[in-house]
């Protein structure tokens, strides 16, 4: 019994739109991101080839890794109007590593649809942070999902366990309960295995879980509900594409190979050790011989090696690659060659409003759920007396873009405003350069000295 049907167990009378969500859509998605798919085998050539596995590009995890690089850059923190709060929050992320785990678990968010951002208590406030197929919502409604059941793989004494854990909110409060089984499904003891964690846990006074999910949204696919879609949920054709093609490129290099005609006369045989007749063609053999041939065409040796259509096959993937970026929601280049470079994700957002609009999008629900889990944060430091009472738990992120703009942009838009007679001479070298109006005065001065114009 894997992972998840033992976490729908833990929810009676499950809706079976979910149960079959999870089953087809999540594990296609998982198996595709992970480097597989239904199109990855095909046949061999020959009555009894047998399968092989296609080349893959692999552009399915390209473009979550890709978003997730320009959804959450290096330097982008949390900050509050309470210094008190804002250290405290900084000080639990960096004891729990997030800024080096969140942007590969962003990636699975893009890749799964959704994730959840767990905060819990042991000895300290702990950052959880929980992919989707270690996700199941229990309870939701229009405001968002207010009970879910988490699952985790664990080794204790030789053994592998999975530990199920569900929290929603009642009567009593926040309850989470702890439920252990073996990797077959049988029921184990929790205490025995880990004695300090409790079957039953309520936690009073709370308005809302102590998890945030992040769901990349679900209107591509609309039988998902309440969880998001991959960003490629409506692109897997494509991909099926990219791959064939790029599997069709490798091919070419290997059925492209030299190949070398020669007379039957020229070749040679041995018997190997089973006593099987073995030819071949000695190309160090330099001796002459007499072949019983009258012939001239029979003796030549003639080269055969067909051309290689690498071009046609670049100038396809390229295309295919434009048309995966358009479909999850990128500017055209943005994973493919543009004349013999690479666009960078920088010049690709100031050249394009897409990957601006598309980032926006994201950047605006990566925002609100970690805000919100600074909040938890916030709440358990109360409960726990590391935070004071009267410390404000509104927490907001302010997101790093490094270099907002790509210099060869910079520098063409300067050349095209000086050329159309918009800006002067000086604040195109400031703009091009980087500089101040004064610099860019005394640059076009001992430019004048120089040169004389």
């Amino acid at each position: 019994m894997g992972l998840r049907e033992i976490l729908f167990t833990r929810k009676k009378n499950q809706s079976p739109l979910l149960s079959t969500f999870y089953a087809g859509e999540l594990a296609r998605w998982d198996e595709i991101y992970r480097g597989g798919g239904e199109w990855r085998y095909t046949r061999r050539g020959g009555l009894n080839g047998g399968m092989r596995r296609v080349a893959a590009l692999n552009a399915a995890k390209a473009v979550c890794a890709e978003l997730s690089r320009l959804c959450f850059t290096e330097g982008t923190h949390l900050v509050s109007r309470d210094r008190e709060t804002e250290e405290f929050v900084e000080r639990v992320l960096k004891e729990n590593g997030f800024a080096d785990r969140f942007p590969d678990f962003l990636e699975k968010v893009f890749a799964l649809g959704g994730g959840a951002v767990k905060v819990y208590w042991d000895g300290g406030v702990k950052v959880d942070l929980i992919t989707a197929d270690c996700f199941v919502p229990t309870r939701w409604d229009g405001r968002g999902i207010s009970g879910a059941a988490f699952g985790s793989r664990l080794s204790q004494n030789g053994k592998s366990y999975i530990l199920a854990e569900t929290q929603e909110l009642t009567g009593e409060g926040c309850v989470t309960e702890n439920r252990l089984f073996t990797e077959n499904g049988a029921r184990a003891e929790l205490k025995e295995v880990l004695p300090e964690l409790m079957e039953r846990s309520v936690i009073n006074g709370l308005s809302k879980p102590m998890f945030v999910y992040l769901g990349t949204g679900s209107g591509n696919v609309p039988r998902c509900p309440p969880l998001g879609a991959s960003v490629f949920a409506g692109a897997e054709d494509t991909l099926k594409s990219i791959d064939t093609v790029f599997d069709s490129l490798n091919r070419e290099f290997v059925l492209g190979r030299k190949r070398i005609i020669v007379p039957y006369y020229a070749i040679r045989g041995e018997y190997d050790e089973n006593g099987e007749l073995k030819r071949y063609f000695d190309v160090n053999d330099e001796v002459f011989q007499a072949l019983s041939t009258t012939d001239a065409e029979e003796l030549k040796i003639t080269d055969n090696t067909a051309s290689l259509r690498v071009t046609e096959h670049t100038e396809a993937l390229s295309a295919l690659l434009d048309m995966l970026c358009m479909q999850v929601g990128l500017s055209e280049g943005a994973l493919s060659y543009k004349n013999g470079t690479i666009k960078t994700a920088t010049e690709v957002v100031s050249r394009d409003s897409r990957t601006y609009r598309t980032r926006g999008f994201y950047r605006k629900r990566i925002a609100e759920c970690l805000a919100q889990a600074a909040e938890n944060i916030c709440i358990l430091g109360k409960m726990s007396g590391q935070l004071s009472a009267g410390a404000s738990e509104k927490v907001s992120l302010v997101f790093a873009d490094g270099v907002c703009e790509d210099e060869g942009t910079r520098i063409d838009r300067a050349i095209s405003l000086y050329n159309a007679g918009i800006i002067s001479r000086v604040r195109a070298i400031s703009q091009i350069y980087g500089v101040s109006l004064e610099e860019a005065q005394s640059m076009e001065r001992s430019d004048f000295d120089e040169h004389g114009n």
